[in-house]
């Protein structure tokens, strides 16, 4: 018996450890501001800019989108981006995101904001959108890049 106990409180003891590495850790200004302009800047030169150039400036290759129920990759995000490229009437797209929190977890950054859009034509104000959305931005060889986001549509109250 005194053998299980043993064993159960290693078990215990390994299983705390183990959920203490995962733990919110005390993020620096620098730190979200990196997180801050990943999203920023994704939303830019990506969503607005349409450039599929650009795509591994700001995400992982194995990157994921959770965009309002379907799942995207990077290269669906490219098949989007030349569609939107074909339009003539290709609205220009302004980003503002105010972020609900920024918190790193190890050595992860994740992300909660509202992001807000307003879609222009010429410079008449021809739509917004907003969504809910979350993101998880990891460090590589190349620098911090988002790994995945998940985003959900606001209704708009117009």
């Amino acid at each position: 018996m005194t053998c299980f106990k043993y064993l159960f409180f290693l078990l215990l003891f390994i299983a705390c450890q183990s959920r203490s590495n995962s733990s919110k850790e005390a993020i620096t200004p620098a730190e979200e501001q990196i997180a801050k302009d990943l999203i920023q800047g994704a939303f830019d030169d990506l969503w607005g800019g349409v450039d599929s150039t650009k795509i591994l400036d700001y995400h992982t290759p194995d990157f994921l989108i959770l965009e309002h129920g379907e799942i995207w990759d990077n290269d669906r995000i490219k098949q989007f981006m030349r569609g939107q490229l074909s339009r003539a009437d290709r609205a220009v797209r302004k980003n503002k995101m105010d972020y609900i929190s920024i918190d790193k977890y190890g050595p992860s950054i994740q992300i909660a904001y509202h992001n807000y859009a307003e879609f222009f034509l010429a410079d008449t104000l021809a739509g917004k959108g907003q969504w809910l959305e979350s993101a998880l931005a990891v460090p590589t060889e190349d620098g911090w890049r988002l790994k995945m986001m998940h985003s959900t549509r606001v209704a708009q109250n117009n």
